[in-house]
């Protein structure tokens, strides 16, 4: 009987890649096949992999060939998502011990393995399992980019811009506010491009007023939003909402205008500094994370000083610093060769130096105020001690909050909470009451 198979599941990678498998975890349940955590007595192990940049192709093989060293005799070894869709056949060429490989857009297929049948899967896509801690969603609103920027992959695995029809996004977004959801994050990989493939013109604002009107007691926060594609109504339509979250998710990759137009990206330092400056304007208490890319072809002292530059005028209260990643498939793939590893190292820790003073100067000006948090557990630095995280931090990015003192906390929040302490690029809290002001 299908119900006494059980299926384990490891999802790497992005978000947009986590809410894929959540939708094919929604249906294998939904199949009667048993979840579990625990990859020893399972039947098959699921690993949705990321092939964004070769340290992720690193890791999905690392992830692989752990699980098929932990497997029972008998086990099925099944493979999907973007590693699987950029390289194909060629993994199993070269991992044998993959049983069944599928690639993005097509992980309703392993239902089909797992079933023994190529019959048609019934509503796949109405189920999903929320994977993270249950007060939180990702809301995925399009699939795909056409923005094509030099050093990216992501075109040539997940395919061009496709949007989700206004109506259908509002559907899933209502269903886990109903589900108890108190904080949608809306994710694709530019949401500022949104429905420009299917309504000839950006539809991000008209989005989020509609998603504003969904009733119940819930956040919204946006994610990755390109500089060129951000604004004055999209900012203003940020600030002042009562459920969208004043947090601005904007890479912009670098700010040395001979870097950005060999990076292919559609704004220059001028674009950047407008949205930034805007954004400061219309609420000086909002939150700006960005990320840049470090070591890229051509890149010297003075684009490098840009950077820096950049970091010392605007003041990200968060930022990610990455490095060049030469990548087969890419335009940049034939621009040379990247600054030297040690050199790339060099510039980035100087960068994360610079931020670490922003980030920690913000979090200063807090400790002066009341803050809302959410209870995700035990942490693991002491059973004394629950983590979670603030509302102006988004998850696994901009570090943690630790509760140290103060009332019991009984379920995710949110709570009133003090900072107590800062050590970046995490606040240690003390609760205040036990319900949040949501």
């Amino acid at each position: 009987m299908k119900e006494n198979k059980k299926i384990s599941f490891v999802s790497l990678g992005c978000s947009k890649n986590q809410v894929d498998l959540e939708y094919l975890i929604g249906a294998v349940q939904a199949e009667d096949f048993t979840i579990t955590n625990i990859p020893e007595e399972s039947d098959a192990i699921v690993i949705n992999t990321c092939g964004f940049i070769a340290p992720a192709v690193e890791e999905a093989i690392e992830n692989i060939l752990e699980m098929n060293s932990r497997k029972k005799d008998g086990a099925k070894l099944i493979v999907t998502g973007c590693m699987s869709e950029r390289y194909g056949g060629e993994i199993t060429k070269e991992i044998p011990e993959i049983d069944f490989y599928t690639g993005v857009g097509e992980l309703h297929k392993v239902i089909n393995y797992l079933n023994g049948t190529d019959a048609p899967v019934e509503h796949y896509g109405s189920s999903r399992v929320i994977t993270n801690a249950h007060y939180y969603a990702y809301l995925k609103i399009s699939e795909g980019c056409n923005n094509k920027c030099s050093y990216c992959a992501i075109p040539g695995i997940r395919g061009g811009l496709v949007s989700r029809k206004i109506e259908e996004v509002i559907d899933e977004a209502a269903s886990l506010v109903k589900g108890g959801i108190k904080e949608l994050i809306v994710i694709s990989q530019d949401n500022t491009k949104y429905g420009t493939d299917i309504y000839g013109e950006t539809k991000i604002v008209e989005l989020l007023k509609k998603l504003e009107q969904i009733e119940g007691d819930f956040r919204i926060r946006v994610m990755y939003m390109n500089p060129d594609g951000v604004t004055s109504e999209l900012v203003q339509t940020i600030c002042e909402s009562s459920k969208i979250l004043s947090y601005f998710d904007i890479p912009v990759q670098h700010y040395s205008d001979k870097m950005l137009k060999l990076m292919k990206r559609k704004s220059d330092s001028k674009t950047i500094d407008r949205v930034f400056d805007s954004i400061r304007k219309a609420d000086p208490e909002s939150f700006i994370r960005t990320t840049g890319i470090v070591g890229f072809p051509g890149e010297e002292a003075d684009d490098f000083a840009e950077l820096e530059k950049f970091l010392t005028r605007h003041k990200p209260d968060f930022a990610g610093f990455f490095p060049y990643s030469k990548e087969v498939g890419t335009a940049a793939y034939s621009f040379g060769e990247p600054v030297g590893k040690r050199e790339t190292n060099k510039r980035i820790k100087a960068l994360q130096k610079l931020q670490k003073t922003n980030t920690n100067n913000r979090l200063k000006i807090l400790k002066k105020n009341d803050i809302i948090c959410f209870v995700e557990g035990v942490s693991d630095q002491s059973d004394l001690i629950l983590e979670g995280r603030a509302e102006f931090q988004a998850p696994e990015i901009d570090g943690k909050a630790y509760f140290i003192d103060g009332v019991a906390a009984e379920g995710y929040g949110p709570y009133k909470c003090r900072i107590k302490r800062i050590i970046y690029p995490d606040i240690y809290c003390e609760i205040l009451t036990n319900q949040g002001d949501t």
